[in-house]
């Protein structure tokens, strides 16, 4: 998987920048932070030196263990295209790539967390998944829902039968508005991480790569402005 480090960063821009250079790549790193922690019990919290593409192995526990601070790398990327004589291909490619992942894990965490419950939601942070999972369909799965409707259909059939139908028709209507409900969140999260995937390497195609934000943004996906004005700079640059 393609990796970039400050250091790296750093040597790859000309020396007259290295003071602007190092001060957003220090904002940037020291906003990912790795929670270490064994048998249940934090060790350590650290700042990360070097920034990776995730792979879809990997969600489950960056969804726990990994903090990613939005707001200041947004804040770093707003100085970093404040000024026009800063450019570097590796630094472009980490802004988008952390910040891409970062809506996607943000977005999957809440969806679980009102799925779930808060309970229920800290009890799965406990122990994060051994499983690789990108969709919400298991999370609303529930074993005790058919038996309880079929028994209050049964209870309105004995009070009134006509009751009945329109009581098992209201849980067909909701079971299937439920369903449509799941099926466009899974799109909109499965857009998310496609787009995501497109920006795996630091020579990534800029042309597909928006074609992929706009095609997300078609699905619903909701994207920071920022990502959208560092990749329409770069692409308009490359079109004089």
């Amino acid at each position: 998987m393609q990796s970039v480090s400050r250091k790296e960063i750093l040597n790859t821009v000309p020396e007259n920048q290295h003071q602007q250079i190092e001060l957003i790549l220090d904002q940037v790193f020291d906003s990912l932070r790795w929670t270490q922690v064994v048998e249940g019990t934090v060790i350590k919290v650290s700042s990360l030196d070097v920034w990776k593409h995730r792979s879809i192995s990997e969600i489950e526990a960056d969804l726990y263990y990994l903090e990613i601070d939005r707001s200041t790398i947004l804040f770093s990327l707003s100085e970093y295209l404040s000024n026009d004589s800063l450019t570097s291909n590796r630094l472009d490619w980490l802004f988008l790539n952390v910040l891409i992942y970062a809506e996607y894990i943000a977005t999957l965490s809440e969806i679980r967390k009102n799925i779930l419950g808060s309970e229920r939601y800290i009890n799965r942070r406990l122990i994060p998944s051994a499983e690789n999972i990108t969709d919400i369909s298991h999370l609303t799965k529930r074993s005790w829902h058919l038996p309880v409707c079929l028994a209050i259909s049964g209870i309105s059939w004995a009070i009134y039968p006509a009751l009945s139908v329109a009581v098992t028709a209201y849980f067909m209507y909701a079971a299937y508005k439920s369903r449509k409900v799941v099926k466009k969140i899974d799109i909109v999260l499965a857009s998310m991480f496609q787009t995501y995937v497109s920006f795996n390497t630091v020579d990534f195609s800029w042309s597909h790569g928006i074609f992929m934000l706009e095609s997300s943004r078609n699905a619903g996906v909701v994207w920071d402005a920022s990502i959208f004005a560092l990749v329409e700079r770069r692409t308009s640059a490359m079109n004089t």
